[in-house]
């Protein structure tokens, strides 16, 4: 524990100085000292800082770049024990169960991916895979793109794969994983993910 510093005493010229100040200062009047103390003073009222105005965000291409740039925007929650993470990146992650989402819509995919979850933990499981399928191809991409008569989210590459990040972002599934990252080449690459479960 560090010792207490005893104060300095003041040095001739700080006390010379000390010694000016004092002589032109006038203690209150009794009277005056009193009113003060009596007053409600009022807290000073805080200033409202002008909120932003924005402009609301417009269907169309400007919210489909918005929509593929999110899909490309790497969002991982990392997990909380780091040793699995570096087995993740060399991909010598065990994996103890695994859940195929293709062909699911994305409100079954979601149902789906829950009761996975559920079960796995319920039964002590630790590291699963789940595979979202990378999306359209290319060539089927050029194919739908962006029909103005026909706005359609499918059109844009990894459907369930967005979805997948958005989920585990989620309360329901952040109680049941501790984290998730992408799948080794040899798991799916881009198209599937670890996710990596709390203890029970």
């Amino acid at each position: 524990m560090a010792k207490r510093r005893t104060p300095r005493g003041l040095k001739p010229e700080e006390r010379e100085l000390w010694t000016r100040f004092a002589r032109g200062v006038k203690p209150l009047d009794e009277d005056r000292l009193k009113r003060l103390e009596r007053e409600d003073i009022e807290p000073p009222k805080p200033r409202s800082l002008p909120i932003p105005q924005t402009e609301p965000l417009k269907s169309g291409a400007l919210q489909r770049d918005l929509m593929r740039e999110m899909a490309q925007r790497p969002t991982r929650r990392v997990p909380v024990d780091r040793s699995p993470e570096k087995k993740v990146r060399r991909g010598q992650v065990e994996v103890e169960a695994r859940l195929d989402l293709h062909g699911m819509t994305t409100s079954h995919a979601r149902q789906a991916l829950l009761g996975f979850l559920h079960r796995c933990r319920s039964d002590g499981l630790r590291t699963v895979l789940v595979i979202t399928g990378k999306g359209a191809g290319a060539r089927a991409l050029d194919e739908r793109r962006f029909q103005p008569w026909q706005p359609d989210e499918r059109a844009l590459p990894g459907v369930l794969r967005r979805s997948f990040t958005q989920w585990m972002r989620d309360p329901d599934f952040a109680l049941l994983a501790s984290g998730y990252a992408e799948a080794n080449r040899r798991h799916g690459g881009s198209g599937a993910f670890y996710v990596m479960l709390r203890a029970h």
